[in-house]
């Protein structure tokens, strides 16, 4: 079985080969059509130059059905209609200039839809040729298989889970056409089924890839905002914490334990994320006295209140605080003040310990 590492580079490099192979194909399509413009021009006058053109421009037209008959494609829809389409706007032309716009950019149109369906056809024509092989019906577990239409060749990889006859096919599928060359295929076998695992143009892989790519940015930041180093927003509650209202010396005062117990309490109740005078909480974060002070991530913070801010369940939240607020303010005096939000924004942690 080829190896995943290998697999991708030669996706890589076929697809590059590919659009390759296609941008030379239409290069030369332009400088063709640009040499016949400057002939034309040369050696014709104004008077006729448009007639010259629209001349220019059938025969562009005639080429892109002789490649699409070339390729097999000529009877399916999307190919007849871009065909006929190229042809109509060509008989609309009024000016020279025109025809020139629509000689480059619609026939362009042209060759993309008759490769594009090219290319689908030789892919379904090989699905077809796998499913109907023995050998792979009788693969039960997830397998992958390796074609690659090369320069000279075709390869398959591993080519011993196809019957000989199949290969052959295979191989036989390939056209000296030049658009054929450097198509990568990638296949999974499973349960005796062949399916496409990737994308077979170059264009389509760069598609997913960005899609891929994006997912994979989208779910970091979403592990970040979870990890306390990334903002978070959502519905949450505000709760302020006050010392009690009649001095009884250190007992009357909010200690570390007891923002603790509060932020405890409100990870049970289901808080997603959670900030303590400003400063965010994260997996290595620390809530420590320091005399009269209170520190959290090794940073002071407003006391008197202290002020803590919870993104989750508003109710749920306010309900799991219930019984350790009545204890701490019937035995200390303790007080506390909560609101609900239906938008909090917790900070991001600036915490570097």
């Amino acid at each position: 079985m080829i190896g995943t590492g290998n697999s991708s580079k030669l996706n890589q490099a076929g697809g590059k080969l590919q659009f390759l192979i296609l941008a030379f194909i239409f290069v030369n399509t332009i400088i063709m059509v640009a040499g016949f413009i400057y002939a034309l021009e040369r050696m014709t006058g104004g008077d006729s130059l448009l007639d010259n053109r629209l001349e220019l421009a059938r025969d562009l037209g005639e080429y892109n059905r002789r490649l699409a008959i070339d390729l097999g494609v000529s009877h399916l829809d999307p190919v007849r209609e871009a065909l006929a389409e190229y042809n109509y706007q060509v008989d609309l032309a009024v000016s020279s200039d025109e025809l020139i716009q629509i000689t480059f950019n619609q026939g362009r149109i042209v060759q993309e839809v008759i490769f594009k369906e090219a290319e689908a056809g030789l892919r379904e024509r090989v699905l077809v040729a796998l499913n109907n092989d023995v050998r792979v019906r009788e693969i039960q577990e997830k397998t992958h298989l390796f074609i690659r239409f090369g320069s000279e060749k075709v390869n398959i990889s591993p080519e011993h889970l196809l019957e000989t006859n199949t290969v052959l096919h295979i191989r036989n599928l390939y056209s000296p056409n030049p658009y054929y060359k450097y198509q990568n295929l990638d296949i999974e076998i499973i349960n005796g089924k062949a399916t496409y695992l990737l994308p077979q143009t170059y264009e389509d892989q760069m598609r997913i890839l960005n899609e891929d790519l994006s997912t994979m940015y989208a779910r970091l930041h979403e592990i970040r905002v979870q990890a306390g180093h990334a903002e978070m927003v959502g519905p949450g509650i505000t709760l302020l914490v006050y010392d009690a209202v009649k001095h009884r010396g250190s007992d009357s005062l909010v200690h570390d334990a007891d923002v603790r117990d509060l932020v405890n309490e409100l990870f049970s109740s289901g808080a997603r994320g959670i900030s303590v005078g400003e400063q965010r909480l994260t997996a290595t974060s620390s809530i420590r006295c320091s005399g009269p002070l209170i520190m959290v991530n090794y940073r002071q913070i407003p006391t008197n209140p202290v002020t803590i801010q919870a993104v989750g369940d508003p109710d749920l939240l306010t309900s799991g605080l219930n019984i350790i607020m009545n204890e701490l303010e019937r035995a200390r005096g303790l007080t506390f003040e909560i609101s609900t939000s239906g938008f909090l924004k917790l900070p991001a942690s600036n915490n570097s310990n």
